[in-house]
């Protein structure tokens, strides 16, 4: 098991309510979950790229450069039909960025850098729905797709893509808000843990 541990890998995790957007208590709720691993070597020059990229502001939202890169590319994707493995999907508005949720985003990619460990279940026993309810974020439907040891945005959302199940959350119209958060770590298995959460308001 350990030999997988230096590979990049993938989660993916979605919640749908139709009544509140509460932590994930409703018997309505759909999660599903899924991991691929990619044998791409860290590159030093990416690394640095990310290191000293810029602040921008995006919908009164500071964010990096590489947050307003991910969303970019996600936009980029839903701009088109596409298959998810064996299930289509016709393009789908743009996702606008959100500042609220790129708290829950922020507070799992650090909980994972922190604890060491890779999966949507967090350190807290929570889920997507509990952190983003956390924010204040009230929601009607909620997804979250994580990765680890991914060293750029391009390469993490080609990752996404070719994996059905992160592909639905990207590309799935009933999301209209997002937000993504990156940690760099030198003390896990991996050194960077990213989280994208996608959501709608109720």
């Amino acid at each position: 098991m350990n030999v997988y541990l230096t590979l990049p890998a993938l989660l993916v995790s979605a919640i749908f309510l139709t009544a509140c957007g509460g932590g994930g208590g409703s018997s309505s709720d759909s999660d599903g979950s899924s991991a691929v691993a990619n044998s791409s070597e860290t590159s030093p020059e990416s690394k640095k790229e990310n290191e000293s990229a810029g602040s921008i502001v995006i919908a009164g939202c500071e964010v990096d450069q590489y947050q307003a890169d991910m969303l970019e590319r996600v936009n980029a994707a839903r701009a088109s039909a596409r298959s998810c493995g064996s299930e289509q999907f016709a393009a789908a508005e743009p996702l606008a960025y959100n500042c609220p949720i790129e708290g829950a985003a922020t507070h799992h990619s650090n909980d994972m850098a922190s604890n060491n460990f890779f999966s949507h279940t967090g350190s807290d026993g929570l889920r997507v729905g509990a952190r983003v309810t956390a924010t204040g974020y009230e929601w009607s439907v909620v997804g979250e797709n994580i990765a680890a040891g991914y060293d750029d945005v391009d390469t993490v959302v080609e990752a996404w893509l070719d994996s059905p199940g992160h592909c639905r959350n990207i590309m799935d119209s009933r999301f209209t808000q997002f937000a993504v958060s990156r940690v760099d770590t030198s003390t896990a298995d991996y050194d960077n843990y990213w989280t994208q959460v996608f959501a709608t308001p109720r």
